[in-house]
């Protein structure tokens, strides 16, 4: 079965341009030779919502009407001018200017992120499957899900006027650097350094293995004397009541052991204490 050359590209939503965070949100998809072209958009706003702390939904949703409108615009260009199928050929080099025209960098909240090529026999299918690996399962991945503690964090931080003396820095020796998202540096060298850390899990083996790694990151830059006194890790935990909860216990206590204060992800109090 013939495969087609199909390019794509992620549509990001980053509505604060001073953190520079964005989610996932949606992909536009072209395979010219397949006369195909094709978008998808998230519709569900709550993880939005729960990602960017305190913004309004109908930012997001407005955003989303007004960029779905542009693309349905687009399509009918494109199959119109490159696409049309009533064409012996498709205009394929014209509909490769149109669609780098689509997804070229903007200052918008709504924008893409480079352009990629996959191959597949379906084009319509391979964007369904593009989409739910980039877009639906993004939100729930330990990546995400500390994305948004670290996210929640920096608000925070910057609420309580604090948050500018905190930069995303590596630290380490010439053998080993580790990077931390929140660190303060007094002329040069870390002061306070803040690692929020994903624990809730269900599955013990993911915690195990995710929080070792962290604690053989700090046990490597504590034998080095590459890290300062005062580290903190506000961490999201399992269920009390879950199997999981005992392996939660046991990446907590290996974090003590090794002098690193460990608090509720939730505990704003202790971590702007600490912070301040």
């Amino acid at each position: 079965m013939k495969k087609f050359a199909c390019q794509y590209a992620l549509l990001r939503f980053r509505p604060f341009v001073e953190t520079g965070e964005f989610a996932n949100v949606g992909i536009v998809l072209m395979a010219p030779e397949a006369r195909y072209f094709g978008f998808r958009v998230l519709k569900r706003y709550g993880r939005i919502t729960q990602f960017f702390h305190q913004l309004d939904r109908q930012v997001y949703l407005e955003g989303r009407q007004l960029f779905k409108e542009e693309l349905d615009r687009f399509a009918h260009e494109l199959r119109r001018s490159a696409l049309d199928g009533r064409k012996t050929r498709p205009d394929i080099a014209l509909a490769r200017n149109l669609f780098a025209e689509l997804i070229r960098p903007r200052e918008t909240m709504l924008q893409f992120a480079e352009q990629r090529v996959v191959l597949a026999d379906d084009p319509k299918a391979r964007l369904a499957q593009l989409f739910d690996h980039y877009i639906e399962r993004n939100f729930v991945t330990k990546e995400y899900q500390e994305r948004l503690l670290e996210n929640n964090v920096r608000k925070l931080l910057f609420r309580a006027h604090v948050g500018m003396k905190y930069q995303r820095e590596k630290i380490g020796t010439d053998d080993f650097t580790v990077n931390f998202p929140f660190v303060h540096l007094v002329e040069g060298k870390a002061e306070r350094v803040i690692k929020p850390l994903y624990l809730g899990q269900n599955d013990s083996t993911k915690i195990l293995t995710h929080g070792g790694q962290w604690v053989d990151k700090i046990r490597r830059l504590r034998k080095r004397n590459a890290l300062p006194p005062n580290v903190l890790f506000p961490v999201t935990a399992p269920s009390v009541d879950t199997k999981s909860y005992s392996a939660f216990q046991e990446i907590r206590n290996d974090l003590l052991g090794i002098d690193v204060q460990v608090v509720g992800a939730k505990d704003e109090d202790k971590i702007l204490q600490f912070a301040a």
